[in-house]
């Protein structure tokens, strides 16, 4: 692999390495390995993502999972001025400004949280 940039050897090494055990295993279009492969040769791992993204349990996206939400969101917003297009986004991600009728908002405050009972015992 011929990379972009300059990169040590070893380093280069890995990443063609960990590009080449990854499309073994993931199922990926013509245009999903080549966006993953010039990716590599940019000098990034195939577990990175350009936005530093990660998921809700602690683990970083995968570059290909956030190129394919990409090509998602593009494909669905073609058209869109720039405002509908982050609205779609937004609501894509579950980010959406619209509040959740069920939930009571004077209910889900912080306030009790920041008032300390003078009597009460601190935690040791």
């Amino acid at each position: 692999m011929k990379f972009n940039i300059e990169l040590p050897d070893d380093l280069k090494e890995y990443l063609e390495n960990q590009y080449k055990e990854y499309i073994k295993k993931r199922t990926m279009t013509k245009k999903e390995m080549h966006a993953v492969r010039e990716w590599v040769k940019d000098g990034n791992s195939v577990y990175d993502n350009p936005s530093g993204a990660w998921l809700d349990w602690g683990v970083r996206m995968e570059f290909l999972d956030t190129y394919r939400d990409d090509e998602y969101i593009r494909q669905h917003t073609k058209g869109m001025s720039p405002e509908e297009t982050k609205k779609f986004a937004l609501a894509y991600y579950g980010w959406d400004d619209d509040p959740d009728p069920e939930i009571n908002d004077s209910e889900n405050t912080w306030d009790g949280f920041l008032e300390l009972d003078p009597d009460a015992v601190p935690f040791v």
